[in-house]
């Protein structure tokens, strides 16, 4: 990945991205959004400003997306198992409250249960070989209060796979979503008539709108690209511009070989549940006789049943692999991580599809220490 240069890309309005659930107006009037984007919507956004004869090469290497603010600072999903500790005297939160960052004292990590400890004897996790994923021993003083904010910032995250825990500060470091969404409403009008038209006339979908000075950042493997390119539905676009070093360097230690029995999720990954079947799952079946705990989140739905519409006019239906994606920050606890330690999580990625998926860098995992 060194041979990436990174861009910067800034919307120019609203963006619109659907997840994969089956639409088609007259059958369900309301398309989801999924966001941020998988990789390969913005790997095509950006590889649209390529010289078509000479760099739209099947070889290209990506990496993104991810936010960046308007100082430039780069955020990621925070690991779904940090939790905020703060004293009794703080209004008691549900751990899956956003916990208030006046109040919190330190930052953990929920951790699977020990295996000796009889207060976990008689409950077992449901897929019987992980261990149930608890909170850590708190001091007489202290109580749980709730979880961090959603997004982490980069150097923050080196911190956290450097095991460096009391050096994360909770106003500092976390960052709540930085978008809101709108509801864009369709409706078709029946020829020479006053009347939506029966079939497919009203539909509506949901765009996301990044808050000002927020953009995404990515890297690819083609230098000097500068333009406007569209991204998403609906034809909307985003300015790209290029950055002259790369934000993720702060991140290398963790790569493939890092030290540490943690492994996190940094980009959307896929792990196959099953030999038998493409269902896919929270983590790869291969990997279940070295898995101590794994905490996660619900998947990201990609490909499916969708309506293309040709430019001559013709509709017909498209099919695509239907994938859950395994959420970005999501963690894995190794009781012997995997020799040699796998870079991406891409369990059950068919043969042909592979070189893609690892090009474009889906499912990148980092190494860190519990």
């Amino acid at each position: 990945m060194n041979t990436l240069s990174w861009y910067r890309l800034d919307p120019i309005d609203v963006l619109l991205f659907r997840d994969a659930r089956p639409f088609q107006p007259g059958e369900g009037s309301w398309a989801k959004s999924l966001f941020p984007p998988l990789p390969i919507t913005v790997f095509q956004a950006l590889r649209s400003l390529c010289n078509p004869y000479r760099e739209r090469r099947h070889d290209l290497e990506f990496l993104g997306p991810f936010f960046i603010d308007g100082h430039d600072q780069v955020w990621v999903a925070t690991p779904k198992d940090l939790i905020c500790i703060g004293d009794k005297s703080a209004a008691k939160a549900d751990i899956n409250d956003v916990a208030d960052t006046t109040k919190v004292k330190r930052l953990s990590r929920t951790q699977p249960a020990p295996a000796n400890d009889p207060a976990w004897k008689h409950l077992r996790h449901p897929l019987g070989h992980l261990r149930p994923i608890v909170e850590p021993p708190l001091e007489s003083h202290e109580q749980l209060l709730g979880r961090p904010q959603p997004l982490m910032r980069l150097d923050a995250l080196a911190l956290y796979l450097s095991g460096r825990l009391d050096q994360l500060k909770a106003k500092e470091h976390f960052h709540g979503l930085p978008w809101s969404s709108q509801v864009l409403p369709h409706i078709y009008m029946a020829d020479a008539s006053r009347t939506v038209r029966e079939e497919g006339g009203y539909f509506t979908e949901v765009a996301n709108r990044l808050a000002p000075g927020w953009g995404f950042v990515a890297g690819i493997s083609v230098p000097n690209l500068e333009g406007v390119v569209r991204i998403g539905g609906e034809g909307h676009q985003a300015q790209v511009h290029t950055l002259k070093t790369n934000p993720l360097a702060v991140l290398k230690p963790f790569y493939g070989q890092g030290a540490g029995s943690l492994a996190y999720v940094l980009t959307p990954g896929l792990a196959q549940a099953t030999e038998e079947a493409p269902i896919y799952g929270l983590y790869p079946q291969e990997w279940r006789d070295q898995l101590v705990g794994v905490v996660g989140d619900r998947p990201l739905w990609a490909g499916g049943l969708s309506t293309v519409t040709r430019r001559s006019g013709q509709t017909q239906l498209g099919y695509s692999v239907q994938r859950a994606y395994v959420s970005a920050g999501t963690l894995y606890h190794f009781r012997t991580p995997p020799n040699p330690r796998p870079e991406q999580l891409l369990s059950g990625v068919a043969a042909k599809a592979r070189p893609t998926f690892e090009k474009l860098h889906y499912g990148q995992l980092l190494w860190g220490s519990a």
